[in-house]
């Protein structure tokens, strides 16, 4: 996933997160939520899919939260396919509803973490703060509402 972003503001990058959150929302509550637990092309199932959405958005808070802290970036911990591994494991075990509530309020932490940061501190560093959100966010709803195709 690429993390760099043009220059944008705080205020457009909200609306874009919004945008394709209710889009990404809206597929999934039209989905029956009796097949989440089906497999699709990835090899994960749909309820793993959304626990590592739901992972990234933490993983994407708690490196802008150092961020803000410290004014440097915060690479990641851990190679991409060793992360999604892991959170595909961790959720087998959980409920299709447990996922879902981990997701909404992993949003909504990002989303408040996202409001906390200046246009400046968003354009800091080439836009590495932008881009982490941009492919932790709408680009990374885009790339997984295929995989709530009912058909």
């Amino acid at each position: 996933m690429s993390e760099q972003q043009p220059r944008t503001t705080q205020r457009e990058l909200l609306a874009q997160i919004d945008e394709g959150w209710h889009e990404f929302r809206r597929v999934l509550a039209a989905f029956p939520a009796e097949r989440l637990d089906e497999p699709i092309g990835e090899g994960w199932t749909r309820k793993q899919m959304l626990a590592h959405l739901a992972a990234w958005h933490e993983s994407a808070n708690e490196r802008l939260a150092n961020f803000a802290r410290t004014g440097e970036q915060q690479p990641l911990t851990e190679d991409d396919d060793v992360f999604n591994a892991r959170v595909a494991r961790a959720a087998a075990g959980r409920t299709a509803g447990e996922v879902r509530d981990a997701l909404e309020s992993s949003f909504g932490r990002l989303r408040r973490q996202v409001g906390h940061l200046s246009d400046e501190q968003l354009a800091a560093l080439d836009g590495w703060p932008a881009g982490v959100i941009a492919s932790n966010t709408f680009a990374h709803y885009r790339d997984h509402l295929a995989d709530l195709d009912d058909r």
